[in-house]
């Protein structure tokens, strides 16, 4: 009986309409390329809801960071040459640094920030902190917005993700440097760009936009004085925008000259009040006292390192007696006789110092928060070495033979060239640890995010 039973299971088995049952009731796994598609189709639908998750991705994050950390700990060296100034705006409406002399060192971008919080929550550092890090996070949120115009969805979502969840752009946004606000204001820029690229075309809106994104790159130069952003913003615009020849030279002329006269008339303000024919003086201080020291760190028969030729270099100048003007010609002089005297060396050093801060981990990020253990160094090296592999990838697959659906090829080219060429100026300076890769912070991720959507799904060759 049992051996029947046994062969009349084969038997059925091997019935006519078995195979089609069998079909019908095994489930099929859904592939990564349906996934896709699915997710895809609800960011688009969605997109207010999609930016919400970023946003809280975003603020979660950079609110881990400045909430738990001590707000001394957000304090550095340099925040004081912006915090004098932004108490000074707020109490007396002049620029002026602890000595209640006129400030030239710090462009006005980020005090007038602080000075317009303070007024708005008071001057308790650590709620100032915090408020900070919650209207920087969007910045996250404004590079989304971006990224769904020059993306296909999924790629924008993931791109914005790892933004987000990046633990150096995060902290930075509660540190009291520029580092937030600049990443913040380059964002809106680069987004601003875009639409005028896109959508500007009879000559009066090529004028009005190009006099508006104009307003914007020297918003940008005035929170961190780089001045190659102004010739990369207009070179950008004239190659992107499809007008005729005579409508992108309003469109460039008008760029550059809203760019220019809200920085020249700060350079009169300088020459007025300060006696210092200049934007400001921190050129001069860091091509004297960062890299010429780091120029001279490599030289053996100097006698130091770096670090001790830059203290070598600080002290000499306190024993200066020299005007604002007088200092910064002699910091260029003194400047320019190592750079004469050294080329390819000079070279060599800026190449390392930007180099340096491309690869950093710098573990010190987590110290305010008390987030550091063992092997932190090692794990934030992993993880920027995994943000930089993705974006390899991503890379790989935006500039292939083919050309990607839905991949704007020359808008990520543009603001990669933009990206690197803004870090490229942090040779000039070293032990800065991450800080100068921070407009990085924006191509990057968009970048890894291609390269992991790509990866996983893309067809696998069987």
């Amino acid at each position: 009986m049992i051996k029947l039973l046994q062969g009349g299971k084969q038997q059925a088995s091997k019935g006519p309409h078995s195979s089609c049952l069998m079909r019908s009731f095994t489930p099929h796994p859904r592939r990564p390329i349906d996934l896709y598609a699915g997710h895809a189709r609800w960011l688009q639908d969605h997109p207010v809801w999609a930016s919400l998750i970023v946003l809280s991705c975003a603020l979660s994050m950079r609110m881990l960071f400045t909430y738990r950390a001590d707000p001394e700990q957000l304090l550095f060296p340099d925040s004081g040459t912006y915090l004098d100034p932004a108490l000074s705006l707020r109490e007396s409406g002049s620029f002026l640094n602890k000595h209640q002399a006129p400030e030239v060192t710090r462009t006005p971008g980020y005090p007038l920030f602080l000075a317009a919080l303070m007024t708005c929550v008071g001057t308790d550092l650590r709620t100032l902190l915090i408020v900070q890090a919650a209207i920087l996070s969007s910045s996250v949120v404004v590079l989304y917005w971006l990224a769904k115009h020059i993306l296909p969805p999924v790629m924008a979502f993931t791109g914005a993700l790892l933004a987000a969840f990046s633990p150096w752009a995060s902290v930075r946004a509660g540190f009291l440097l520029s580092d937030g606000i600049f990443l913040l204001m380059l964002s809106v820029l680069l987004f601003v760009m875009y639409l005028v690229v896109r959508h500007a075309r009879n000559a009066a809106m090529l004028v009005a936009c190009g006099s508006l994104v104009g307003v914007l790159t020297s918003a940008v130069v005035f929170v961190r004085p780089v001045f190659p952003l102004i010739i990369l913003v207009a070179g950008t615009m004239f190659l992107l925008h499809p007008a005729k020849k005579a409508g992108v030279w309003m469109l460039v002329a008008s760029m550059v000259l809203s760019a220019l006269v809200p920085l020249h008339l700060w350079k009169m303000r300088n020459l007025h009040e300060a006696q210092f024919a200049g934007f400001s003086d921190v050129s001069g201080k860091a091509a004297w006292q960062w890299l010429a020291s780091a120029v001279k760190g490599q030289i053996p028969a100097a006698g130091g390192d770096r670090w001790m030729m830059l203290r070598k270099a600080e002290e000499e100048e306190t024993h200066w007696r020299l005007s604002l003007q007088q200092a910064d010609a002699e910091r260029w002089r003194l400047a320019k006789e190592v750079f004469d005297a050294h080329p390819f060396l000079t070279a060599y050093v800026f190449m390392l110092n930007a180099g340096e801060a491309l690869v950093h981990p710098q573990p010190n990020i987590l110290t305010p928060a008390g987030l550091n253990f063992s092997g932190d160094a090692v794990v934030l090296g992993l993880l920027w070495g995994a943000f930089v592999l993705f974006a390899a990838v991503g890379i790989g697959h935006i500039f292939g033979s083919t050309q990607p659906e839905g991949i704007d090829r020359n808008w990520l080219l543009a603001m990669l060239i933009i990206c690197g060429v803004l870090t490229m100026t942090g040779g000039v300076s070293f032990g800065a640890g991450a800080r100068y890769r921070i407009p990085l912070e924006l191509i990057v991720p968009l970048l890894a995010g291609v390269g992991l959507v790509h990866m996983i799904t893309a067809p696998k060759n069987t």
